[in-house]
């Protein structure tokens, strides 16, 4: 009795656990039908993208890549993989982007898509930007990818739209210089000052604040004892930008310089 027991015990758990089995595989099929076509399985994914069911998305995207390598849906796919963590949002879901729009571009350098699939990259460091005065890496990043888009595809839609995307990009981490040149500024840092002005001379001239770093530029190269370059920035901010601020203070910094110089030659 005891042995009937303890087989019946064991024939019951092994019914169980195949029961169990079949259940988990048909709730896993059930999730596209079996021996559906590569057109379905896409329809079907972008189905559940568009209700933000990423999972499942992806999953489906996942078996038609498997099942269907050579389909013409297999690129759209992969492309549709990386929307659906880009359309997630958060940190680690847009590095996951990041990796499957390169690989895209990687796969598929002359798909009709690979502008959009470059464009999206610089679009995940987009997302990640931060204001100016903190960490500004990926700002720098997303300026990077976002070029690539113009440098490669420069008559698609996609590099009009990463232009406007890298104005905004580069005025951020102009700001972000001009945040820290102006610290050592009004300590009076005129070295370091110098060198951020300049950088942002250099890299960023359509920057909307250019009459300022001009001006504080030359002052600073004025202060350093090199007051012939000085002079010069500081004639350009008059010349250039007459009724700013700071072309009128370029005017009155000069004045009184050759006012006390005059002075001081008098004397002798």
């Amino acid at each position: 009795m005891k042995k009937n027991g303890i087989g019946l015990r064991i024939f019951t758990i092994t019914i169980f656990s195949l029961t169990l089995l079949s259940f988990c595989g048909r709730k896993k099929a059930s999730l596209y039908p079996q021996g559906a076509s590569d057109k379905v399985l896409y329809n079907m994914g972008k189905k559940y993208l568009n209700k933000k069911k990423y999972e499942k998305a992806r999953k489906i995207f996942s078996a038609l890549i498997e099942l269907y390598p050579r389909s013409k849906y297999t690129p759209r796919a992969k492309l549709a993989i990386a929307d659906s963590y880009y359309r997630k949002g958060d940190i680690a879901s847009l590095t996951l982007a990041i990796n499957e729009y390169r690989e895209f571009v990687s796969l598929y350098p002359y798909h009709p898509k690979a502008a959009y699939a470059q464009l999206m990259m610089g679009m995940c460091y987009y997302k990640q930007m931060r204001k100016p005065g903190r960490d500004q890496g990926p700002t720098l990043k997303a300026i990077k990818e976002l070029e690539k888009v113009v440098k490669r595809y420069p008559e698609s839609q996609e590099a009009k739209e990463a232009e406007k995307r890298l104005k905004k990009c580069r005025s951020r981490y102009a700001t972000h210089l001009l945040l820290i040149a102006n610290f050592y500024f009004r300590v009076k840092e005129w070295l370091g000052a110098s060198w951020r002005y300049k950088e942002i001379l250099d890299k960023f001239p359509d920057f909307s604040k250019i009459d300022e770093v001009y001006y504080k530029y030359g002052i600073s190269l004025y202060m350093r004892g090199e007051e012939n370059e000085g002079k010069a920035f500081l004639s350009k901010v008059i010349t250039d930008y007459p009724e700013s601020k700071w072309g009128i203070k370029s005017k009155r910094f000069l004045e009184k310089k050759a006012k006390k110089k005059g002075g001081k030659n008098g004397g002798i």
